[in-house]
């Protein structure tokens, strides 16, 4: 059994393909077919059901799949660790980060491993808070900044940061020049949010719930950027954390809701697993660049 079958197994297994796997891996899909046949004969079980949609794991593909990440993970580490006892920072770092964070975290971020620890290479994923979590349980990810709670006794939650949600509305929009808005003003709303296993939209539906109140939300969008897009074209306004945009984003302007509770911004870890030198450099930035945010005010 060698590395490049399991990372074969790992590769069609997240791709859902063959051919897919085969471009991931910079290679043909002949070498991915033949790599995965070799580890079921070794295996004697069959790993993969082909179809004409892709490929699934089987029962025992799943159970070897845990083990290949796990392997593949330790042997991406090997670098890292020697570079540890020598104190360099060099080899792999990855991290996650939730979209309505990321515009104020990872331009900030790459600029500072970029000083301190330039020859480290960083893979950052930006996502919904379930799938970041699941990636650093499957160790895709060696941290997230994710938002709280994550309720998972596998991984350590360090608080980051607290930020208030605020209003997300189009530049003339009616709503503004009024100070403070409550919540059931904006329940009168077109809303645009997040789908509804979203950790921010049930956030903000709890607490409507908490006062007897229905939102309207005729659409749903994935992904801050957009929000903010449909927003500024007047298509409806949106429930946002405060750091999401800048206060003079052309077209958009923020307000602040009353009766909202404040939203926890989270890193976390795998439990019993220890960051590798460049796996650090990265959270030791992530809690400077938040620090210095918090000191200022979010501003």
């Amino acid at each position: 059994m060698e590395l490049k079958h399991l990372e074969a197994l790992i590769a069609v297994s997240q791709e859902g393909s063959f051919t897919a796997a085969a471009d991931r891996l910079r290679t043909v899909q002949s070498n991915i077919s033949e790599q995965i046949r070799q580890l079921e004969v070794e295996l004697g079980a069959e790993l993969l059901v082909r179809s004409r949609q892709g490929a699934t794991l089987t029962e025992a593909g799943r159970a070897v799949l845990a083990r290949a990440s796990r392997i593949k993970h330790e042997a991406s580490e090997i670098a890292s660790d020697v570079a540890d006892v020598f104190g360099l920072k060099i080899g792999n770092a990855s991290f996650g980060v939730v979209g309505t964070a990321s515009k104020w975290l990872v331009p900030d971020l790459v600029s500072a491993m970029q000083r301190s620890a330039p020859d480290v290479m960083l893979r950052i994923n930006e996502g919904a808070s379930e799938r970041l979590v699941a990636e650093v349980l499957d160790l895709q990810l060696a941290q997230a900044v994710v938002t709280a709670p994550v309720a998972n006794k596998k991984l350590i939650e360090e608080h980051l940061l607290d930020e208030r949600l605020v209003g997300l509305v189009p530049q003339g929009s009616r709503l503004l020049g009024r100070g403070a808005i409550k919540l059931k003003e904006i329940a009168k709303e077109r809303l645009i949010m997040p789908p509804s296993n979203n950790p921010l939209r049930l956030e903000v539906e709890l607490a409507a719930e908490a006062i007897n109140i229905e939102l309207n939300v005729p659409i749903e969008v994935e992904g801050v950027r957009l929000i903010g897009d449909l927003v500024a074209a007047n298509a409806g306004i949106s429930i946002l954390p405060e750091t999401s945009f800048d206060f003079e984003t052309p077209g958009l302007r923020t307000l602040p809701i009353e009766g909202l509770p404040l939203r926890r911004l989270v890193l976390v870890t795998l439990r019993d697993t220890q960051l590798s030198a460049a796996d650090l450099a990265v959270r030791e930035h992530i809690l400077e660049i938040v620090s210095l945010r918090a000191n200022a005010g979010h501003k």
